[in-house]
């Protein structure tokens, strides 16, 4: 379970969190938080290793991608530019499986992505976010800020005249210390207690650059939250309001009853009752700038259709 195997590694077994909370970290485990980084297995990589179904073409004639299983049972993907071929191992697995896949391999002691993902809707392999389509490199370094967000710990250190990744050290996966701080032999007072919407920003408010906020895979849903009149009137509306990051929380229509706690189900015309209602028109999904095939709800609380 990623879970354990987050809070364990790499240190001088302080008590687990599992050993008192183990329903908690038994539903954890199954969460898009806890599986935001895994190591590369048959179970974690969701893309098929089966010809035709694991090959993907490109628009130019003569380049493709393989995703292979080899002798040894690990994975591999192959890009082939007419005489020029090019293998690199599958090692971790980055994104829940919820929405699609992507995946990293060590050179050394620093990581770089595969050029091909996987996408979860039309279970298919894609070209990698950031690849050009009909160009084989598998040169896309990944820069520790993605593993603060990835990873409960992914430190690095002075290499000569460069950094690299602690690798023995990395901790994959949320695990609770990310959020609740690292545990103490006993809890004192007021530990464990996330500070609010702080705690969730440190990843859901997007990327610096970003503005005006918007839905989409590094989006800033903080900031969309916060342009919400349901936040600006409310005292104390944040991100544990609505969601139990201990559990997989997937369909809309759990998220009805919330609504229902300041609103009144007399003020809706659009059947708030029915599947989703409130959250299908009042968060609806919006279409990725950066994934074509994709859409991410958007979390400005507010009436569509007509001017925002």
């Amino acid at each position: 379970m990623i879970l354990l195997g987050a809070l364990g590694a790499a240190r001088a077994a302080p008590p687990d969190c599992a050993a008192c909370h183990r329903d908690i970290a038994h539903s954890f485990a199954r969460t898009a938080h806890a599986n935001a980084s895994r190591l590369a297995t048959a179970e974690s990589i969701l893309g098929s290793f089966d010809a035709p179904a694991n090959r993907l073409n490109s628009s130019k004639k003569g380049t493709f991608f393989l995703m292979e299983r080899g002798e040894d049972d690990r994975f591999y993907q192959t890009g082939v530019d007419g005489d020029r071929r090019r293998t690199e191992r599958f090692d971790l697995v980055i994104g829940s499986g919820r929405r699609g896949q992507s995946y990293l391999f060590w050179r050394d002691n620093l990581l770089f992505q595969l050029p091909v993902s996987y996408h979860a809707g039309t279970a298919r392999w894609i070209n990698s976010p950031g690849y050009e389509d009909g160009t084989v490199h598998f040169g896309r370094a990944i820069p520790p800020q993605c593993f603060g967000c990835h990873a409960t710990r992914a430190d690095l250190e002075q290499a000569g005249r460069s950094v690299q990744y602690r690798r023995p050290e990395m901790i994959l996966g949320i695990g609770c210390a990310k959020c609740h701080g690292e545990m103490p032999w006993q809890h004192a007072a007021g530990f464990g207690k996330p500070n609010g919407l702080k705690t969730c920003a440190a990843c859901h408010a997007g990327l610096a650059d970003e503005r005006p906020p918007e839905p989409d895979v590094h989006g800033d849903q903080v900031g969309l939250l916060r342009a919400s009149r349901c936040f600006q009137k409310s005292r104390d509306l944040n991100c544990v309001t609505c969601h139990d990051v201990h559990q997989v929380q997937r369909e809309p229509a759990a998220f009805n009853g919330r609504c229902m706690a300041c609103h009144q189900r007399t003020g809706c015309g659009k059947q708030p009752d029915r599947a989703g209602g409130c959250v299908e028109c009042h968060m609806p999904l919006e279409r990725s700038k950066l994934v074509e095939v994709q859409a991410y709800r958007s979390h400005r609380i507010g009436v569509y259709g007509r001017k925002k």
